[in-house]
């Protein structure tokens, strides 16, 4: 949603900049840190040593102003994680020293001042936005919070020769598969186009993220715990995910190049799939898709 708003914006802005004059987005620092965690490992600016240092930083800024140590707070269901305050500490990464608040107050907040926004951006655009409601009953039961000591939760999760920092990326990377799997996927009905286009920037950024992390220690990739997360990089749907990157690109970002041909508002994603990935379609992309992410979802839980 971070993005979504972001992208928006940036678009209004140089398309209509009268109307985004005048708009004023309640939590503007807060969108343009969040925009980013979506990329995790996957940024050509800052890859492992940079996201890891991040983590570790948290980890000094989250102790202090919980002041309990390395306590932090966990949502998981089912055995799968959906989120931890370490993952919205990464989040609010720009205002490291200014504000740590991570209650659910502020974070109710944020995502009401988010879709706020994207409201207003597409008034900005002349669109009179439409809205449906949600079939919340598919999502099942929520996930539950509970207060655990990080290094006693991380002691039998992962491999023991991973730094905790390493550990809090992990589990970042896992909620956000399953925010995919079990949030977003349930409402995808009128909303097909972007449920999409957040499946395919998570798996794209999972896999290339836990492919660095398995090259960062070749030693350990043949260990029985991590076999599951290796058969689910190495498989033909990851494969296939993972070298469409001009889609990538074009889900990422929104701007259209204007050599793209057979685009259309009716298509699936616009026709997206079939002009930036010759021999692929909608329906098939798709497929992989879901395979890929339940496949993620699966071996993270297990790891």
């Amino acid at each position: 949603m971070a993005r979504i708003v972001h992208e928006g914006m940036d678009m209004l802005s140089r398309k209509r900049v009268v109307p985004a004059k005048a708009i004023k987005l309640k939590f503007g620092a807060e969108i343009e840190g969040a925009r980013h965690t979506v990329k995790l490992l996957d940024d050509n600016q800052k890859l492992y040593d940079g996201v890891f240092q991040d983590f570790e930083r948290i980890d000094q800024e989250h102790s202090r102003a919980q002041a309990i140590g390395r306590h932090f707070e966990l949502e998981a269901r089912d055995g799968r994680v959906f989120t931890t305050t370490r993952s919205a500490q990464f989040q609010h990464a720009s205002q490291f020293g200014a504000d740590h608040s991570t209650s659910k107050e502020h974070a109710t907040g944020f995502g009401t001042g988010v879709g706020e926004a994207a409201a207003v951006i597409l008034l900005g655009f002349g669109h009179e936005p439409e809205y449906s409601v949600l079939p919340v009953n598919e999502w099942g039961a929520p996930p539950t919070s509970m207060s655990i000591d990080r290094t006693t939760y991380f002691k039998n999760r992962f491999e023991h020769e991973f730094p905790l920092a390493l550990k809090d990326i992990l589990c970042f990377i896992e909620g956000s598969v399953n925010s995919c799997l079990y949030v977003f996927k349930p409402v995808e009905g009128p909303f097909s186009n972007p449920v999409f286009r957040v499946q395919f920037v998570t798996a794209s950024h999972a896999l290339s993220s836990l492919d660095e992390v398995r090259r960062k220690y070749p030693h350990l990739a043949n260990n029985a715990s991590m076999r599951g997360i290796g058969d689910a990089l190495d498989s033909p749907e990851s494969t296939r995910i993972g070298s469409l990157r001009p889609l990538r690109n074009r889900c990422m970002h929104y701007s259209i190049p204007g050599h793209l041909t057979g685009l259309g508002q009716s298509l699936p994603m616009y026709g997206l799939i079939e002009s930036t990935s010759p021999g692929h379609s909608y329906a098939s992309v798709n497929a992989d898709l879901q395979v890929v992410l339940a496949a993620l979802s699966d071996a993270l839980c297990e790891w």
